[in-house]
């Protein structure tokens, strides 16, 4: 699994933007994607104001738009 967590909250924690890749989202709609960082992160959630969800991917996913990004970039 990968995750890349950002502090928007200008330090004080309240307020987050993650990417996350996992294998465990593999069949999984956005939603019930979404759904399964929520309650991954229930205990934490008591504590944040805002948590958005950039990205949840599968490793394959994240592979294609790493693979778009370096094609469009080169273009």
């Amino acid at each position: 699994m990968f995750q890349e967590v950002v502090d928007t909250s200008g330090g004080c924690g309240a307020s987050f933007v993650v990417e996350i890749v996992s294998e465990q989202f593999e069949g999984k709609r956005l939603l019930e994607r979404h759904r399964m960082v929520n309650a991954a992160l229930e205990e934490e959630m008591k504590e944040i104001h805002a948590l958005s969800i950039k990205k949840a991917v599968t490793p394959e996913q994240w592979k294609q738009q790493q693979e778009s990004n370096l094609s469009n970039s080169a273009a």
